[in-house]
C-alpha cells in the first residue's frame, strides 16, 4: 500500500532491517535546512558508508553508498504504511521499520565505537550493547598478537605465518578493514581490554602504539569485579576479571559508560613496550607480574608434559587441561599454539603419537616408556 501526501519528515528516522541485521544496513535520514542528510551503517562494524550522488523529492530519496571494500551499492527509498521500502542495487528489495526507544523516540548513533580484543569478546559487547538499549557500533580485532612475528608493517606476514601452522587459514583482508574503520572512524573510540590475558594485552599494546597522539578512552577490565544479583541471593560481587572474552554480557552491559581517556603517559609507555617486544620479535609473549614479556615457543611445554601420561590421552584432552592449568592468575595462550607444541613435543620424541598429531580431537598421545 502506497504512503499519501508524504514529506520529507517522514523519512526522517533510524531505519533498520528485519533481515540478518548484523549482514545488512542501517539507514539513518535526518533534515537539515529542508534537505535530507543520509548515513549507510554497517551493522557489521559499524561502519559508515560515503554517501554519493544523494537527490531526493517528498516521494523517495535516491543515494549511493561507497564501502572501504570499494562496494558500491544504490539505494533507492520510498515510504509506506509499514515503513520504508529500499531497493538496493537494481533488484532487492526489503523493508525497513523505525528504530525506536520503548518510549516512542528515535534512536540514533552513538557516535560510540568500542574496540573489542577479539571475535568472541565483539560479539559479547554487541549482545550487551543491544540489551542496553544503546546504539554504539562494535569492532573486533580478530588476531592474537601474543603469539607469532610481529616485527613487520605488511599483514601478509602474519597471515603466512598462520597459514604455515593451519593449512586452511582462511585469506582475508579483514586485519586491513579492521586497521581502515579505524583510521577513518571520527567517533569516540572506547578499547576493552584486560592485561592479565596476552591477547587482549598485547592488542592493547599494539593499538596504542598504532593510534599514536589520537585520543582514545579505555576501559581495563583487569581483576575488575561487578555486582551480581540474582532472585533468591544476597547481592555479591562477581570474582576478579581477567579477559573481556570471558565476561557475560550482563556483566559487559555494567561496565558500559565506564570508559576514561586513556592518559599522555600511559598512552606513551604502552606504544614504548610494543616497539620494544616487536623488537625483540619473539615466539610467544605471556603475561608476567611486571607486564607482557617475551618468551621461547617452548615456554609452556613443560604444562603439556605434566598433563600427558603413559596412557592414550586424545590430544585435545591434554591441550584443554594445560589451558585450564594456566588460567589462574593469567590468561596466557590458545588452544592452536599448544597444538604447535604438541606437534613439536611428538617430533622431538618427548611425546608419542597414535595418529596426526595436528587432527586434535582424532590422535592420541602419551609419554614414552
Amino acid at each position: 500500500m502506497g504512503y499519501q501526501n508524504v514529506s520529507l519528515e517522514d523519512f526522517v528516522g533510524r531505519w533498520v532491517t528485519g533481515k540478518d541485521r548484523r549482514r545488512a544496513t542501517t539507514i539513518e535520514i535526518r533534515v537539515m535546512d529542508d534537505q535530507p542528510v543520509v548515513c549507510a551503517i554497517s551493522n557489521f562494524d559499524g561502519e559508515l558508508a560515503d554517501v554519493r550522488d544523494l537527490i531526493s523529492s517528498d516521494a523517495e530519496i535516491r543515494f549511493a553508498a561507497e564501502w572501504q571494500s570499494r562496494k558500491t551499492s544504490s539505494y533507492r527509498l520510498l515510504r509506506s504504511d509499514d515503513g520504508l521500502v529500499v531497493h538496493q542495487t537494481v533488484s532487492d528489495t526489503d523493508h525497513f521499520t523505525r528504530d525506536l526507544h520503548p518510549d516512542g523516540s528515535h534512536k540514533w548513533r552513538s557516535g560510540i565505537l568500542h574496540v573489542a580484543p577479539g571475535h568472541s569478546a565483539g560479539g559479547s559487547l554487541r549482545m550487551a550493547i543491544e540489551a542496553s538499549d544503546r546504539i554504539d557500533a562494535v569492532i573486533p580485532f580478530f588476531d592474537d598478537l601474543s603469539c607469532g612475528p610481529i616485527d613487520s608493517d605488511d599483514p601478509s606476514a602474519r597471515f603466512d605465518w598462520w597459514a604455515s601452522i593451519h593449512g586452511d587459514w582462511p585469506r582475508n583482508d579483514r586485519e586491513e578493514r579492521f586497521w581502515r574503520r579505524l583510521d577513518a572512524s571520527a567517533d569516540k573510540l572506547v578499547i576493552w581490554f584486560s592485561r592479565h590475558s596476552a591477547q587482549e594485552h598485547a592488542f592493547f599494546l599494539a593499538l596504542a602504539d598504532r593510534l599514536g597522539d589520537r585520543p582514545f578512552h579505555i576501559i581495563d577490565v583487569t581483576g575488575i569485579q561487578v555486582p551480581i544479583e540474582r532472585p533468591g541471593e544476597k547481592p555479591r560481587l562477581s570474582r576478579p576479571k581477567q579477559a573481556v572474552a570471558i565476561i557475560p554480557e550482563s556483566e559487559l552491559a555494567s561496565l558500559l559508560g565506564t570508559e576514561r581517556p586513556i592518559t599522555r603517559q600511559e598512552r606513551e609507555d604502552a606504544a614504548r613496550h610494543w616497539r620494544k617486544l616487536r623488537s625483540e620479535n619473539a615466539p610467544i609473549r605471556i603475561v608476567t607480574e611486571t607486564g607482557l614479556v617475551s618468551a621461547p615457543a617452548d615456554v609452556f611445554d613443560h604444562l603439556l608434559l605434566e598433563r600427558a601420561t603413559k596412557e592414550w590421552r586424545k590430544v585435545a584432552r591434554v591441550v584443554g587441561d594445560a589451558m585450564g592449568y594456566n588460567m589462574e592468575p593469567y590468561i596466557q595462550v590458545g588452544d592452536m599454539m599448544l597444538l604447535t607444541r604438541i606437534v613439536a613435543l611428538v617430533e622431538s620424541g618427548r611425546l608419542i603419537a597414535h595418529g596426526d598429531p595436528w587432527s586434535m580431537r582424532q590422535c592420541e598421545v602419551r609419554l614414552p616408556g
